[in-house]
């Protein structure tokens, strides 16, 4: 593709700067961008200041590992733009001079995204930097910011709700010793942060889909159903049902998705869905059974 691209002389080149957080399953967050314009020789990373939203979304992100990786690429890329020489030798081959000049692709977190092509409308190369920060970064910079509703919150929000109708010595105990269940015949354990019986025991699980892609969407509910599928025969010898409350993603267009993930979970024998809007009503059975 690039040896027809390359012809062209009115083109530059660009790639995300992703970020993907180990606990969100492939989740990416864009975080920078690298300009690669080959006639101009020239090499240009953008990324934002301010990474208050990373922190909103995900409290343990190592910042300091990534505004270190800011600092090395940009260096880089100032580098590069001096050594003119460097562009020849990838001329054909762009993606190359990312991987061996400026990171080196790996399984790390932090990782360029695929290689795209964009025409070159200005000669005015500080022009495109700016339209690429405002399309890909400058919501790092908007205010107003809404809460990530991810697992911790949503267990959070359930602990809430029973704090509000019970005493705080029975509201400690019910949550001081998580389960833990070891599949019989496997190496796997799975943990269940609390755990109440009606009649049923339900083990409660904080699954939250609001993430940001569809594929991300996809790969929590698959793995999801792999762990409650392996803990069908525990359910069923202990009377167990697993009480799951999930969190919709806020993009309306991943709603669709998002459903497909809730019916393939729903699905399963002794899986019960509790959404955002149900905790309520759940948090008030749970204490019925708790009292």
């Amino acid at each position: 593709m690039f040896n027809d691209l390359d012809r062209v002389n009115s083109v530059f080149y660009y790639s995300i700067l992703q970020y993907r957080y180990a606990q969100s399953l492939g989740e990416v967050l864009n975080v920078g961008v690298l300009l690669l314009f080959p006639e101009q020789r020239q090499a240009v990373f953008i990324h934002p200041e301010r990474l208050g939203r990373i922190r909103k979304l995900y409290p343990k992100f190592a910042e300091k590992t990534i505004r270190s990786y800011f600092k090395g690429i940009a260096a880089r890329t100032s580098q590069l733009s001096k050594q003119p020489e460097i562009f020849a030798n990838y001329e054909e081959h762009p993606r190359q001079l990312i991987d061996n000049e400026i990171l080196i692709r790996d399984s790390s977190a932090l990782q360029f995204g695929e290689l795209k092509t964009a025409v070159l409308y200005t000669d005015d190369l500080s022009a495109i930097s700016n339209q690429f920060y405002k399309l890909y970064l400058s919501f790092y910079d908007e205010d107003g910011y809404r809460t990530h509703h991810d697992e911790s919150y949503l267990l959070k929000e359930y602990q809430k709700r029973l704090r509000r109708r019970l005493n705080s010595s029975l509201l400690r105990d019910a949550f001081t010793n998580p389960l833990t269940i070891k599949p019989e015949g496997s190496s796997f354990t799975y943990k269940f942060p609390f755990a109440w019986q009606n009649g049923t025991y339900n083990l409660v699980k904080p699954v939250s889909f609001d993430l940001k892609l569809e594929s991300s969407i996809h790969e929590k509910a698959t793995l999801n159903f792999g762990q409650f599928t392996l803990l069908t025969p525990y359910a069923d010898a202990h009377n167990a049902r697993f009480d799951v409350l999930v969190a919709r993603p806020k993009d309306r267009g991943l709603y669709k998705p998002y459903d497909q993930a809730v019916q393939l979970l729903t699905d399963l024998p002794h899986v019960k869905i509790v959404e955002e809007e149900q905790l309520d009503s759940y948090s008030e059975k749970t204490v019925e059974a708790l009292r």
